[in-house]
């Protein structure tokens, strides 16, 4: 094969990617076809003088002939932030004005994405009980984490053929939207909706935000990029905080702030970040684009994750495990998933997760996807369970409750940023980095066990520990995924990633809500004397005896909503100070043999985290200067 590289003379919009022609003989003539490619980056790895050529030799007898003269990486407006824009080693983006306003935006759009989380998870009893659904608590955060590990997977692959920009925009929209929703809706449906639509958009945000960001530094620093991403969700690192201070006045405040930061995000994005058109995109029309979409697989890859993981957190809380529903979106969806890897692998033109994503290092590639299973489920206990045990546990009101949950945004930020950081500094070295936050992961959930029920100062070194450990393995395995992905499936991996980590935390709230269930329902009907007596005896009234469970019932959940004393008032004779104390005693002693075996079961889970780090052999080959686009 003779291929002849030419190079432009335009200096406004040199070329790196290249849009190549093949053009191959058979019996019915010349055919031409074309695609764009980067990876001739080894053939040539340097750039000619402009103006210049020269000529490859390749087998012979091959007639196939290949034009490079065409460059996709050029900005829509015909601007670069590079006069020269290359892919040669050691090439980087420069740091203009235009490339801080669009890392700028990218993280504020990956700050409303934590953010939204991190208000709701403090405040997620308050708003249940305040809509008349107590019991429903746990949904609002399962239809968030649900809708993010559903709508991922197809996204990924979206914005890896037709690019970052529109659908980060869409994302911002939905966000609006939702916000919007959330601060009128006057039922828990309403909030359900709601938090599922916020869920879609946080899934688009934390995906593209990643995959935006670290395609636009070399290899070797997408760590420490993801860092600085991260350093500026501190401002925001109170919104426990802050959410708690709203919660005072009410909880709908909270919705306007996060309305207002996507619209902000929104605008940064539309005005600053201008891409290049994505290389498997490039001269396509946009039925063409839709027939690259893998639809059928969307639907049973989608489908199967919703139902599955609506069915996982069915049983033992709505229905009973052997019960029809159960069982049934449980067969569905598992169904679903098995047909969605049979058609991934032997049925789609263009699939949705190729499968030379996992092929090209199946050890690391699975030691990642378990570190974010991992990872995901431990986010349960030390985040969700931490906010209840300090309603029952420790008798916190809003403002304390808020201060005491200043942690969970500042240390989980924090080991995020001194993962990354670590990262790029050894960068040879990033299992052994990984293994270190699995570690004091593991040890800070597991002394969480033995903290004290009666002073909340023993909390803090175990609670500080264990949330910087979370931190630094939650974001930072992500980081992994994109560094041993093609460039041309970054956002495809990294939606692997987030999807993964989705499931986690599904199964997370499934198996820990469930064990605590269980035992609060043990303590309280094994052992009358501990809460049903001491209830009683201040002021509980009972309408008849076929009430007292459920009167009951809603006296314990009341007591994990929020400050007891601000929903006293709704159990008529609990009136005096005195009546309130002692109903809270009586909470506190019912609630604080609960929350122990929450954290001993996430030792198991940290401990295989730190077994699969030592699988992480062989990242070294994937770490180099490369930079995957340039803008």
């Amino acid at each position: 094969m003779r291929a002849k590289l030419s190079y432009p003379r335009s200096t406004s919009y040199l070329r790196t990617t290249w849009r190549v022609k093949l053009r191959k003989r058979n019996t019915s003539g010349l055919h031409v076809g074309e695609y764009t490619s980067n990876t001739f980056r080894d053939t040539a790895p340097g750039m000619e003088e402009k103006g210049e050529s020269r000529e490859l030799e390749d087998a012979p007898g091959s007639n196939d002939e290949i034009d490079r003269s065409t460059n996709h990486h050029s900005w829509d407006n015909h601007t670069s932030f590079n006069k020269y824009p290359t892919h040669e080693p050691g090439f980087e983006n420069k740091v203009t004005f235009g490339f801080f306003m669009t890392m700028l935006g990218f993280s504020l759009s990956f700050c409303i994405a934590e953010v939204i989380p991190l208000f709701l998870i403090t405040i997620f009893t308050v708003i249940a009980y305040d809509l008349g659904d107590g019991d429903k608590a746990i949904w609002l955060l399962v239809a968030q984490f649900i809708a993010v590990g559903s709508i991922v997977p197809f996204v990924g692959p979206l914005i890896d053929l037709i690019g970052r920009k529109s659908v980060t925009l869409l994302s911002l929209g939905l966000t609006v939207v939702s916000m919007i929703l959330m601060g009128t809706t006057q039922n828990i449906a309403g909030m359900i909706g709601a938090m599922a639509i916020s869920g879609i958009a946080i899934g688009i945000q934390l995906l593209t935000a990643v995959a935006a960001v670290t395609e636009l530094v070399p290899t070797y620093k997408r760590g420490i990029t993801i860092g600085y991403i991260v350093m500026g969700f501190m401002p925001f690192a109170p919104a426990s905080l802050y959410g708690q201070l709203l919660a005072e006045h009410s909880w709908r405040y909270n919705a306007l702030v996060i309305g207002v930061l996507a619209l902000i995000a929104l605008v940064i994005i539309t005005i600053w970040y201008k891409p290049p058109p994505r290389p498997a995109g490039v001269g396509m029309s946009k039925r063409q684009v839709l027939a690259r979409m893998d639809f059928v697989g969307a639907f049973l890859g989608i489908g199967g994750i919703t139902v599955f993981l609506v069915g996982l957190n069915w049983g033992g809380q709505d229905y009973p495990w052997s019960s029809a529903h159960v069982i049934s979106t449980l067969t569905v969806g598992l169904a679903s998933l098995v047909a969605f890897g049979i058609w991934e692998k032997y049925g789609a033109k263009h699939p949705m997760f190729p499968w030379r994503l996992a092929v090209r290092q199946k050890r690391i590639f699975c030691t990642i996807c378990f570190l974010c299973v991992t990872s995901g489920i431990n986010y349960v206990p030390v985040v969700v369970f931490w906010t209840i045990q300090l309603y029952t546990v420790y008798g916190a009101s809003f403002r304390q409750a808020g201060i005491y949950l200043l942690p969970i945004g500042f240390c989980i930020a924090g080991g995020a940023i001194i993962s990354a950081v670590l990262m790029t500094v050894f960068k040879r070295r990033i299992q052994w980095v990984l293994l270190f936050f699995c570690i004091i992961q593991t040890a800070g959930l597991g002394s969480m066990a033995a903290i004290d029920p009666e002073n909340i100062k023993t909390a803090w070194g175990p609670l500080i520990v264990g949330l910087i450990g979370v931190g630094g393995v939650l974001l930072p395995s992500q980081v992994v995924f994109s560094i041993i992905s093609p460039d041309d499936l970054i956002g495809t991996s990294v939606s692997l990633s987030i999807v993964v980590r989705a499931i986690g935390q599904v199964v997370g709230v499934s198996m820990f809500y469930n064990v605590f269930k269980h035992q609060l329902t043990d303590r309280a009907t094994n052992d009358p004397s501990l809460f049903a007596l001491p209830a009683l005896a201040n002021g509980l009234t009972v309408s008849s005896p076929a009430a007292l469970v459920p009167t009951i019932t809603d006296l314990i959940t009341a007591l994990a909503a929020g400050p007891f004393s601000s929903y006293a008032y709704l159990f008529p004779g609990i009136d005096t100070p005195a009546q309130i104390a002692a109903v809270q005693l009586a909470g506190h002693n019912l609630y604080k043999g609960v929350f122990p075996l929450l954290y001993l079961i996430a030792i198991a889970w940290g401990a295989a985290a730190c077994i699969a780090c030592l699988f992480l052999t062989g990242l070294n080959e994937f770490i180099n200067d490369h930079v995957a686009v340039v803008l």
